[in-house]
């Protein structure tokens, strides 16, 4: 009898100390959960204040400049595959001398943001003050041979493309 006692009182003990090890668990996942929240919160708010009042509010590097007015453009003939995002990705690379880190995030920005504007001709609009700040006349080539090779991929460029690479030309190289 003393012995169901004993073991009864050692189950007793483990099932106390499991229960309360529960609790401790229980605990600790919660200020995880609140951890991520906050941490949610954070990014949330940066994105927000990143895109402000417009879309386009937040862009101040010209490489995501880039990318967005290259995405769009693509997406003006036909939706954006993932050869057409490679071969955007790939000229952010050589001829913008863009970091991966920086490729990603301007690639996902222009992916968003080609959604939400509904003119190609706003971006360019938007964009032109930045590139003319930051860009020489070379480089500035460079962004109209950039955009010609993305809208024309072997066939000559839709009406839509070739105005908006007309107001680019305009406006990058003023005569």
């Amino acid at each position: 009898m003393a012995i169901i006692g004993l073991i009864f009182a050692i189950l007793g003990g483990i099932g106390y100390w499991w229960f309360r090890a529960q609790q401790v668990k229980g605990a600790a996942d919660t200020v995880i959960d609140a951890a991520g929240r906050a941490r949610g919160m954070i990014s949330r708010a940066r994105f927000r204040q990143r895109s402000g009042q417009s879309v386009l509010a937040g862009v101040d590097s010209p490489g995501m400049a880039v990318a967005t007015l290259l995405y769009s453009l693509t997406a003006l003939r036909r939706p954006v595959t993932l050869t057409d995002e490679d071969k955007i990705d790939t000229m952010l690379a050589t001829v913008c001398r863009m970091n991966k880190q920086d490729r990603e995030d301007s690639m996902a920005f222009a992916a968003w943001a080609s959604g939400q504007v509904a003119d190609t001709a706003e971006i360019v609009r938007r964009f032109l003050p930045i590139w003319t700040e930051a860009l020489q006349q070379p480089e500035r080539q460079e962004l109209i041979d950039m955009a010609v090779t993305v809208a024309s991929p072997g066939v000559e460029p839709t009406d839509a493309q070739a105005a908006i690479i007309r107001r680019l030309r305009e406006g990058l190289l003023p005569r």
